[in-house]
């Protein structure tokens, strides 16, 4: 608890956010108020450290950018640096309280843990419940929020500031955009940690099930059990809880039945035998691949990448319950790399971090090659027969 003698936040951990905004900030354009505060930042630095440390900081509007495809809100620079401290203390005070099985709180392994945890545990079940929330930063209930964080939290300054953060008012073309109920923001470094703690409830509940597996990353989470019965009980208490959140469940992407039958989790097919990347992961790596070839546009003395947009279907809402991928599926994108990559073989070079993520994420426990002994080109075939073979583990000689 904050005493008078110990102030929420200190000048260290002030300068040390002002770094940070400004690395993430280094290269914005030159009307960015970032310049504008770094240039002032030693005259006002005191000021701001002393507003936060008695609760009575203001957040200024968020200017609110309208795409296509989403909605960014920005936050100013010198918000960044409040969000940044907050998050800091509400993490210091919540993390005896965050469950384990909420991976991707600081400290908890974050995702390859969550999918390695998850599939080690399937010989054990038979049975599988995996969903996430349908639009879950915009469904966020402050009230609600704010009664689950004030049952851990005894700090009044912290909770103002918290609440502020949350209440906010957004500007675009002379249109204000008001935040009062519910809806928590994208791109601000508190609210990953607000989002872990939204289901929180969720988390205890299953804690105090036996035989059962349950493992969480933020709005995505999958409970393992041994019977049906175990799974009806689930089920219930899911949609109980679901519901006093004032949530609701997405319809596409939960799944209810037999691990044998297989399911998506974390961009992950996992069944009974194997562990695989998803099609929808595959689909988006197969896309993000072919945009290293299409020719830069250079207009003003910037190059722009251009980015191919899928207006046909809706990436991020596909079946849970997809059947796994097949080794043609695997051949066909893996020959459509070759080939194009024969007619630019610099290329290689750019692909190298692709291909290194996805080396890492192998399955079987998801291991970490230690380096790239031959070359991209040999690699390449590597990592997808190892795909096709299921969960075997890889070895730098073999190829299709």
């Amino acid at each position: 608890m904050t005493t008078s003698l110990s102030p929420l936040f200190t000048i260290d951990e002030l300068e040390a956010a002002f770094q940070w905004v400004k690395t993430l900030r280094k290269d914005y354009s030159p009307h960015s108020d970032i310049w504008h505060l770094r240039r002032d930042w030693k005259h006002i630095k005191n000021k701001i450290l002393a507003q936060l440390n008695d609760g009575s900081y203001q957040f200024s509007l968020l200017d609110r950018y309208e795409f296509d495809d989403a909605i960014i809100s920005l936050w100013s620079s010198q918000d960044m640096i409040a969000l940044k401290l907050i998050a800091q203390s509400l993490h210091q005070q919540m993390n005896e309280h965050m469950p384990k099985s909420c991976y991707h709180v600081k400290g908890h392994g974050g995702l390859k843990k969550a999918v390695t945890h998850t599939y080690e545990a399937l010989p054990k079940y038979q049975y599988v419940l995996r969903s996430d929330i349908r639009s879950y930063y915009d469904s966020i209930r402050f009230d609600i929020l704010m009664k689950i964080i004030e049952s851990y939290v005894k700090s009044p300054v912290l909770l103002n500031l918290v609440q502020k953060a949350c209440h906010r008012t957004e500007t675009r073309g002379g249109i204000f955009y008001d935040h009062d109920s519910k809806g928590i923001p994208m791109g601000s470094p508190l609210s990953p940690l607000l989002g872990a703690i939204a289901l929180i409830p969720l988390d205890h509940a299953m804690s105090r099930i036996n035989n059962i597996f349950y493992a969480r990353y933020m709005d995505d989470w999958v409970v393992l059990t041994r019977s049906k019965s175990a799974l009806r009980k689930i089920v219930k208490i899911t949609h109980n809880i679901v519901k006093a959140l004032k949530l609701q469940l997405h319809p596409h992407k939960t799944y209810i039945g037999k691990i044998s039958h297989g399911f998506n989790f974390l961009a992950y097919y996992m069944d009974d035998q194997k562990i695989l990347p998803s099609k929808e992961t595959i689909r988006r790596f197969h896309e993000r691949a072919a945009t290293l070839y299409e020719p830069s546009q250079i207009s003003k003395n910037r190059c722009r990448r251009y980015k191919k947009t899928v207006s046909d279907r809706d990436i991020s809402d596909y079946q849970v319950n997809e059947a796994a991928p097949t080794d043609e599926y695997f051949k066909n994108i893996l020959a459509y790399l070759l080939s194009r990559a024969a007619l630019k073989p610099d290329i290689f070079a750019t692909m190298r971090r692709y291909v290194g993520r996805w080396t890492r994420w192998l399955k079987s426990g998801l291991r970490t090659l230690t380096a790239f002994d031959t070359s991209v080109q040999m690699q390449l075939p590597c990592i997808f027969s190892c795909w096709i073979q299921g969960a075997k583990v890889l070895t730098l000689g073999e190829s299709l």
